[in-house]
């Protein structure tokens, strides 16, 4: 057996089992390459498998990667030391040159400890991000309730529509029960079609639901935490929500500031002679018009502020900051620098949003073209604004806004859904073949959330799922429906079949579900 132990070392610790396969240990060079492959390849699949195992490291990321990272340390150590030892095993003692393989160790010893703890250190801070602040929170304390239930993370397999509750928060060093809601926007995307949608709520919109709330919708939060936020939005609207971010005005300048600020076009100068402060004094702000680059305390007043205007301009100045911090992030290296950010901002954002997810969404959020992206607000009744849904009411008892249900849904429906399909009108039957019971009635149910026109439930049709057209001239809906319908194939309705709908959408055994709506 030829060759120096100390080189044999450094092959180790360039590849684990290079150095015990130089010396002519084929065998034990081969099965201390292969050990680690199948180690990491076990457990990965245990963890992908398995949920408990893929939660409970998910939520425990931190300590996780320490382990891994150390396991991983103590077995490279140990193949070096055995490669340097298969070869001075048979050298007898430490005689003249064998000095400098002892050399040659320790220097290889240095450089494992280096190469580990850099790669910890790379490491950590994106451990850090699943535990600090995506693991699932408990419902905060709230005024008038005390449910404490936590909120299981939403699937996303990146093909469903994915609404989430934007809502910032005044805080001011103030418990969570006291929290007062000052944003509240609905963000949808839909990663078949590529495209998003955003809703402003005006915070004075009351909401009158005996026995669930009553009040002004910017108090749910305070009241009864995400839970009657999200029951008392869904009924509003009419959709489903399926997450939440909240973030505290502290970490919305944070995050402004991470990425070196915002471009904003200011339309027109926003003049407010009593902005409050965090001490809950007043001050004195002027944004000119005109394009110009904000800090986080800028775009924080621009998007507050409301004396000069009013909750409708004001919500739109919050959509142009958003839009704006989407094109800031799309255009830089913001992956990179996300740990960092997510261990500055800390606690003050927080999400029952499933950390697996984070990095599809942010590819998601950052490759979506811009033109493609609708932003609306409630507007109420009597001014010039381009649709109205709210009546304003005011009198001794405070200013109010009151809701008209039936067209905020259909406001709704046409944003967050394909406004064309609702223009075509066509209309739709659904006819089980086969399927299971129930899953008809629920398909049509999912189908009119999506602006879809269902005329009509029906069974006792036979054959495989499909979309199946009576009338060409709604090709456009058939389309439409088979791209919500998971790609269902789309054929001619046969002339033995009779319906007064436009559309018929036959649901067999076979059918998978819808494509584009996220169940919770």
């Amino acid at each position: 057996m030829r060759g120096s132990p100390g080189f044999a070392a450094v092959l180790s610790l360039l590849l684990p089992g290079l150095g015990q396969m130089y010396l002519g240990r084929w065998i034990r060079g081969v099965l201390m390459i292969l050990i680690p492959i199948f180690a990491v390849l076990l457990v990965g699949a245990l963890v992908a498998i398995a949920d408990p195992l893929t939660s409970f490291v998910l939520r425990n990321a931190a300590e996780v990667t320490f382990l891994v990272a150390a396991a991983f340390f103590m077995y490279h150590l140990f193949v070096v030391t055995d490669a340097f030892g298969v070869k001075l095993r048979g050298m007898g003692s430490l005689r003249g040159r064998r000095v400098v393989d002892y050399l040659v160790l320790g220097l290889v010893c240095i450089a494992l400890v280096g190469f580990y703890a850099t790669t910890y250190r790379g490491s950590a801070p994106w451990a850090g991000l699943f535990t600090k602040v995506f693991a699932p929170i408990a419902n905060p304390p709230s005024v008038g309730t005390s449910s404490s239930q936590d909120y299981s993370p939403p699937e996303w397999t990146e093909r469903e529509r994915l609404n989430v509750l934007l809502l910032g928060v005044d805080s001011r060093g103030d418990s969570s029960s006291t929290l007062n809601t000052d944003t509240m926007i609905v963000l949808s995307l839909d990663p078949v079609n590529k495209t998003a949608a955003m809703l402003s709520i005006p915070r004075d919109v009351y909401i009158d639901r005996p026995g669930v709330f009553t009040d002004k919708i910017n108090a749910a939060y305070a009241f009864g935490g995400y839970d009657l936020t999200r029951k008392v939005v869904e009924d509003l609207l009419g959709i489903r929500l399926n997450a939440y971010a909240l973030v505290d005005f502290d970490a919305f300048t944070k995050i402004v500031d991470s990425v070196g600020g915002v471009i904003v076009d200011v339309k027109r100068p926003v003049r407010d002679e009593s902005y409050p402060t965090p001490d809950y004094g007043i001050e004195r702000i002027d944004i000119t018009a005109g394009p110009q680059l904000m800090d986080g305390q800028t775009a924080l007043r621009f998007a507050r502020s409301r004396h000069d205007t009013n909750d409708y301009s004001r919500a739109q100045r919050q959509q142009l900051v958003l839009s704006a911090l989407r094109t800031r992030i799309s255009e830089g290296d913001f992956l990179r620098g996300l740990p960092v950010l997510i261990d500055r901002v800390g606690s003050a954002v927080q999400t029952n949003f499933d950390p697996a997810n984070i990095l599809p969404l942010a590819r998601f959020g950052t490759g979506i073209d811009g033109n493609a992206i609708r932003s609306e607000v409630l507007y109420p009744c009597g001014g010039s604004y381009p649709h109205c849904e709210l009546q304003a009411s005011g009198g001794d008892g405070g200013f109010y806004l009151i809701p008209d249900r039936a067209k905020i849904r259909d406001l709704a429906a046409t944003l967050f859904y394909d406004p064309q399909v609702k223009a075509e009108g066509a209309a739709v039957e659904v006819r089980s073949a086969g399927a299971r019971n129930g899953v008809a009635q629920s398909v049509a149910d999912r189908l009119t959330e999506r602006a879809f026109t269902v005329s009509t439930v029906s069974d006792g049709a036979t054959g495989r799922s499909a979309i199946l057209v009576r009338n060409g001239a709604k090709r456009y809906t058939a389309n439409a429906l088979a791209a919500q319908l998971g790609g269902l194939p789309v054929d001619t309705l046969s002339s033995s079949e009779t319906t007064a709908a436009d559309i018929v959408v036959r649901v067999g055994s076979d059918f998978r579900g819808l494509a584009t709506d996220l169940a919770r």
